[in-house]
């Protein structure tokens, strides 16, 4: 045979071992005029990103990654340092512009779509089922929520749809040398989010259960796990050094999972987009049926997520195969006119629903409705930021020259205090503290601030009703005002707090810490 790797067709009780080349077909050599459609596709989506970049606001992560970007590490207590330093090199084009924070999101996103497009064609599929898997894809809320918006998820479904697709070049071609290259893409993935170990570790246990095993006798699969390593070690140093935060965090999403149940991340992939879910089903079958380790993968990565309670999103990693697969079946599926127009009737309805979700189009009060009917909490977190900084400064107005003098801002969360931080300096307003995952390690504030006003975490329903610390911590505690936004935001209606502390900071703030 042409090609010296091996591949495995898995029967119900054992192995029958065949050449790759057998199993899945090289790609054909391609006139460069006939990639041209998916060049096309590919402008579109960045063009289409790019267009709506600057509508609605900032998201609250995205907030809180330019803090963070301000403070560089090797780590932080809720994430590796990658998201944050694009953060800053993304404003670094234009401070405080929204869309230049987006410009990463959008590299990220279209090289997703282009990685999806190159396994089908490494895989065997035609030019049709490249279009297809990257046209769906392209429609799914996932990829349209993740393109937007800048967070750790953007980053890592870039960093999944390449290594899956470097795998399965190694496995077609047999050129162990590319673990080279996986193992400086894995590298630099793991310094973007964690949930790419699970993910490597889950592609493992599928080469060792349907191999091909071939793949990990040789010394350059060692060398690519030497290298990678190398490269995730500063960010374990740092864990390491600050006690493993990592782990608390992951412990408290868990315990914030097992509230919906071990299943709740399987009902949770309606957001990959309702109509598409067939269309994944399909993509799964012919995977298990074609390319048996990505299906494995997707199994055991799920299974990992459930047992570990990952969030239901985490899953949206193990997706870029399988529409990969999907687009070759559907390719497979077409051979009527009729059968074409349903499909691309299905995704053409589907990127209507996806779109408005995923993307700002809608008025603000319209997303807000659109949004919380659907269970996706886009539009509304990306509204009301400058009235939050708006309000606090109305709260800060209420004190005397000497009391602002010895005054900070204390918030609820990581999201608020970013948010005050961006928008703050233009109002007048001090640095802003929290207790919240990576403010805690830029705190405490002075002790020589005895007063603190305080933006609460949760709306209120009666002047007893306060923040719990604050009755021990808080010689007087007056209400100051609250966050007063013209649509239904996250902020809208929380109270603001104006606090005469009796207890000195560095007293307080390890009461004050937690993750989350």
């Amino acid at each position: 045979m042409s090609s010296p790797a091996n591949t495995f067709e898995a029967t119900a009780f054992g192995q029958k071992e065949t050449t790759a080349s057998e199993k899945v077909p090289a790609p054909a050599r391609r006139e460069p005029s006939r990639n041209r459609p998916l060049v096309v596709l590919l402008g579109a989506l960045a063009t289409v990103l790019t267009l709506v970049s600057n509508r609605y606001g900032y998201y609250h992560d995205e907030l809180y990654f330019l803090v963070s970007g301000k403070h560089p590490a090797w780590g932080y207590p809720d994430q590796p340092p990658l998201t944050p330093l694009l953060a800053r090199l993304g404003d670094a084009l234009a401070p405080g512009e929204v869309w230049a924070l987006r410009v990463p999101a959008t590299v990220c996103t279209v090289l997703t779509v282009l990685f999806v497009a190159l396994l089908v064609r490494e895989l065997g599929g035609s030019l049709r089922a490249e279009l297809i898997a990257a046209g769906a894809f392209s429609c799914s809320t996932m990829v349209l929520i993740t393109g937007h918006v800048l967070g750790t998820s953007t980053t890592d479904l870039t960093f999944v749809a390449a290594l899956s697709w470097l795998l399965c070049r190694l496995i077609r071609t047999g050129n162990d040398r590319l673990w080279l290259i996986i193992g400086l893409v894995l590298g630099v993935g793991l310094l973007n989010k964690m949930t790419l170990a699970l993910w490597v570790f889950a592609v493992l246990v599928a080469l060792v259960l349907v191999g091909p095993r071939r793949i990990m006798y040789s010394r350059w699969f060692l060398v690519s796990a030497v290298l990678s390593l190398a490269l995730w070690t500063p960010y374990l140093l740092w864990q390491a050094q600050h006690d493993w935060p990592q782990l608390t965090m992951a412990s408290v999403l868990r315990e914030q999972a097992a509230q919906g149940g071990s299943l709740g991340l399987l009902p949770y992939q309606v957001v990959v987009g309702p109509l598409l879910l067939p269309l994944c089903v399909a993509g799964g079958v012919w995977l298990w049926r074609s390319f048996r380790v990505f299906a494995v993968t997707f199994i055991v990565f799920a299974a990992l997520l459930m047992i570990t309670g990952g969030k239901a999103t985490y899953l949206a990693s193990a997706y870029p195969a399988v529409f990969a697969g999907a687009g070759i079946a559907a390719d497979h599926w077409l051979r009527k006119r009729q059968r074409a127009i349903t499909l691309y009737g299905v995704l053409a309805l589907s990127l209507l629903i996806a779109a408005p979700l995923g993307l700002p189009l809608l008025p603000e009060r319209t997303a807000v409705a659109y949004g919380k009917a659907l269970t996706v909490d886009q539009a509304r977190s990306q509204l009301g930021w400058p009235e939050l900084a708006d309000s606090v400064a109305r709260a800060m107005n209420q004190l005397s020259p000497a009391e602002r003098s010895r005054a900070v801002i204390y918030t609820y969360s990581y999201g608020q205090a970013a948010a005050l931080e961006r928008y703050g300096p233009a109002r007048g307003l001090p640095s802003a503290y929290s207790g919240h995952n990576g403010f805690a390690n830029w705190g405490p504030p002075p002790d020589s601030a005895d007063i603190a006003v305080v933006v609460d975490g949760f709306r209120r329903t009666g002047p007893s009703d306060v923040p719990e610390w604050t009755r021990q911590a808080c010689q007087t505690l007056t209400q100051a005002g609250a966050v007063e936004a013209p649509t239904a935001t996250r902020e809208r209606g929380k109270p603001i707090w104006i606090c005469q502390l009796r207890e000195p900071w560095s007293t307080l703030w390890p009461h004050l810490t937690r993750l989350g």
